[in-house]
Parts: C-alpha cells; structure tokens; sequence
C-alpha cells in the first residue's frame, strides 16, 4: 500500500541534490490539495547510524552519490518509506515526530482514513544527515543546498501554506524562502508541550492546520 503520489516527480527529479540521493524526495501524500489545501510540512534532517562518517563533510557529501551508501544507511533516510505507515505505524523510539505529528493532524481534523499523512507533503530542510543523538552543524554550504533545494520543492508541490516543525530550521531557511511559512517547535522535544504566552507549540501546530484547512471549506 502507498499513501504518497510520484505525481510531482518529474518536477522533483530535477532538483540536484535528490538526483544524487533520491531517497531524500519529498514524501507528497496521495490526496495532497485533493480534499483541502496543499500543505508543506518541513521538519529538520534525517539521521544516519552512529559508525556512519559519510556525511561528516559538507563537500564530499553534496559530490556523493546514494549508491555509495551502506544498505543501513540507506535505510534511515527513506523519507518516504519511513512516512508510508497506515495510521498508528510508528513504534520506533526514534520515529516520535511522526506519532505526534499524526496526532496533531487528527486533532485538527484532517481525513483520517487510513493514513493522515495522505493529506500533506512532508520534507526535511536539512538536506546533509545528522549523527545519531547530535543535532547538525550547519555549513554555509549546507544552507545555500538547503534554500535552493526548498524553494525547488516549493516551485514543484505549489503549497498554499508551510509549517516548520522547527524553530531550528525555520530560523536557518525560512527568510530566504520564496513563500512566507509558519513554525513551530520540533514535536519530539519538550517544547512540543511546553507552553510560551499560554499555548503549546502542539497546539500552535493544530490551530494553523486547522485555520488553513477549514478556511478552504474542506470535507
């Protein structure tokens, strides 16, 4: 079963970094603009096993190619494969964000069917894995791929809103963007249920998606 579309694809595979590794595309849901708005999700980076130094350079990974990954590597950042779950599919310890961002996309409403994610389009901004247990180190490479990457995936999906679900990433990309957004902080740390002037950024997430979705007038 497939919960996402390869509608975009032809757009998608033209964007360098994901002609290099194409497991990094966009994981676009297949009812994405079909019952609401077309909404981008834009959370923060894949991890890659703790042994892995492939990505440790910002060069040598942007010139590297998928292929020369280990299967295991390969296998953590499926950004697809890892988003393609009937509802309630994630049990890993590390699979969090999406356990509460299914969550939070059920609060506010969206379809639920089989998959909540059918309904969105989901991409990391940083397009350069993380280390297990260690947040990137951000290169003046790594944000001019990262901008350019973005705004071709935005060329590409025509969203009518974006949400980051992280304060890091939207601070690191989100002025250079070609279409405004929101943010809000990362679902799986502890600011996703901490209040700031009276509201979680759970919260915050539920209410935009649900502003954006019912001011279309979706079923």
């Amino acid at each position: 079963m497939y919960y996402y579309t390869e509608d975009f694809d032809d757009q998608l595979d033209k964007i360098e970094i994901y002609q290099r590794y194409p497991l990094l595309k966009p994981f676009v849901g297949s009812d994405y603009g079909r019952n609401g708005p077309r909404i981008l999700l834009i959370a923060e980076s894949h991890y890659l096993p703790p042994e892995s130094t492939v990505h440790g350079d910002p060069a040598s990974w942007y010139m590297g190619h998928e292929d020369t990954l280990t299967p295991k590597e390969q296998k953590w950042m499926r950004t697809r494969r890892i988003l393609n779950k009937p509802l309630k599919g994630w049990t890993a310890k590390g699979h969090a964000i999406y356990r509460h961002i299914e969550s939070a996309l059920l609060t506010a409403d969206l379809p639920a069917n089989d998959s909540v994610f059918r309904q969105v389009a989901f991409m990391n901004a940083f397009q350069r894995p993380a280390k297990t247990g260690n947040t990137i180190k951000q290169k003046k490479q790594d944000v001019e791929v990262e901008v350019e990457t973005i705004n071709q995936v935005i060329d590409a999906l025509q969203p009518d809103h974006i949400v980051f679900v992280s304060t890091k990433a939207r601070r690191t990309v989100g002025k250079y963007l070609s279409q405004r957004s929101v943010g809000v902080h990362h679902p799986a740390c502890a600011w996703w249920n901490r209040k700031q002037d009276g509201l979680s950024s759970k919260q915050r997430f539920i209410d935009h998606i649900a502003r954006y979705w019912n001011a279309t007038g979706a079923a």
